[in-house]
């Protein structure tokens, strides 16, 4: 078994640590599964929350409690594997004429997905039902024969660099991962070991917490405050000599509220020097207001931050998972050395050529912001309260146990976000595409009614 140890780019060790990792050949061979983390991006289970619960909020969770699984026996008799993508050359024509179509085809087409089949709405992931972009669709098409392979180290080099002019950084400042979320669970790692603190919003998105707390941190949740936002005061307030890192996801995952840029690089310079602070913006593609927005220029300076974007989002490639971090490059060094993994060929592959589909990006966003209009007018017409959304989401009083309205809507076919203590009667809602949204409107006007 080998793993492809990246070569060594600008100033970067090459060298990392030891980690398991069982890798499928390319021809034939028994199957085995990398060992990997049992989360995802859009929420993973809630340390206070039962198994059962949260499988009847959303049944594709998957169980907390297995850190790694590793599955080499065949399957079941009669049964095949499921595979990700089957490429014929249908396929790559359908591909090819999604890219000639743009934007308003490709999306036109997730629409007319969404309402065929009788499948369920899916409003619990945080997911962007439009992507990935016609562009990126063929690229991974194009990758499919490449597949037995690692990404070549001049294409990660080339994406890297296009990632680097994209934040007007140096390249040297970029650390790609598997999705933010691997990097969120590497940096928890990093700076969680020896009793450290780690001071958090409550709630907020639990990926680095939890692997902080893996290593003995002392997690130091701060409550949001009363319009739901990172209370920043509050939590330079909880600042001590043993805090570690600082994490602010901004737009705020589970409430979607936003932080001002200008605000956050206050606070930031008002912390002592030996805290990290750590910006996850997966969400920030989705905010309007001339006051927000990223603060990834601040890792040019002298301070420790590093700042997280991902392709889950705005991007729509959730399943393909790639994500990147900016940071200083003695900062991206230590980062890069305890990742788990290496983004795969088709994740390479697939945001290069989505980060060029700027009318692909620009359409979908104009879309999901319309679709967060239209819920919030209706929650308000309905008399339900909900914070200021600047995400693909919505976090709204549902006036009733969580419980009791996910069931409700379940029972409609929707599958709804899951409890986010202590807002016990609170619901976030994906926003998914335009049929989907009326849908969900329709049975929340009817669950008002009843």
């Amino acid at each position: 078994m080998e793993q492809r140890v990246p070569s060594a780019r600008s100033s970067r060790s090459s060298a990392g640590p030891a980690i398991l990792r069982l890798n499928e050949p390319c021809m034939g061979g028994t199957r085995a599964v990398q060992a990997r983390a049992q989360s995802r991006h859009e929420g993973s289970p809630h340390p206070e929350g039962s198994l059962a619960s949260h499988l009847r909020l959303c049944p594709r969770l998957r169980p907390k409690g297995c850190i790694f699984a590793v599955r080499a026996e065949p399957p079941p008799a009669g049964k095949r594997r499921s595979r990700a993508m089957s490429l014929s050359r249908r396929d790559l024509i359908t591909a090819s004429a999604l890219l000639l179509a743009g934007p308003a085809g490709a999306l036109r087409a997730a629409d007319q997905g969404a309402a065929a089949g009788g499948k369920p709405i899916v409003l619990c992931w945080n997911e962007n039902p439009y992507g990935p972009s016609p562009a990126a669709r063929l690229a991974v098409s194009r990758a499919i024969a490449d597949g037995c392979r690692y990404p070549d180290d001049d294409e990660v080099d080339a994406l890297e660099g296009a990632l680097a002019a994209h934040e007007k950084i140096d390249a040297d400042s970029i650390v790609t991962g598997t999705g933010s979320g691997e990097l969120l669970r590497a940096l928890g790692l990093l700076y969680g070991g020896d009793g450290a603190e780690i001071i958090c919003a409550a709630p907020t998105y639990e990926e680095l917490p939890k692997y902080a707390a893996l290593r003995g941190a002392a997690l130091k949740p701060v409550p949001v405050d009363a319009q739901l936002r990172h209370d920043l005061p509050a939590m330079a307030g909880a600042v001590t000599e043993r805090t570690r890192a600082i994490y602010l996801c901004n737009p705020n995952n589970p409430t979607g509220t936003a932080l001002p840029a200008a605000a956050v690089r206050a606070f930031v310079a008002a912390l002592p020097e030996h805290v990290v602070t750590i910006v996850d913006e997966a969400y920030m593609d989705f905010t309007v207001g001339e006051d927000l927005g990223s603060v990834a220029d601040l890792v040019q300076g002298k301070r420790r931050v590093v700042v997280l974007r991902t392709f889950s989002k705005i991007h729509g490639m959730a399943g393909l998972r790639f994500g990147y971090a900016i940071t200083r490059p003695d900062l991206a060094e230590t980062l890069e050395d305890a990742r788990m993994t290496t983004p795969n060929i088709y994740a390479v592959r697939a945001a290069r050529a989505s980060l060029d589909d700027k009318a692909f990006l620009a359409d979908t966003r104009r879309r999901i912001l319309a679709s967060r209009t239209r819920i919030t007018t209706e929650l308000g017409r309905l008399g339900l309260k909900f914070a200021e959304p600047q995400g693909n989401f919505v976090f709204f009083d549902t006036g009733m146990p969580l419980e009791r309205f996910t069931s409700l809507m379940q029972a409609r076919n929707i599958l709804v976000g899951r409890l986010f203590p202590p807002f016990a009667t609170w619901c976030r809602i994906t926003i998914g595409t335009e049929p989907e949204v009326a849908s969900f409107l329709t049975a929340l006007r009817a669950l008002k009614a009843a």
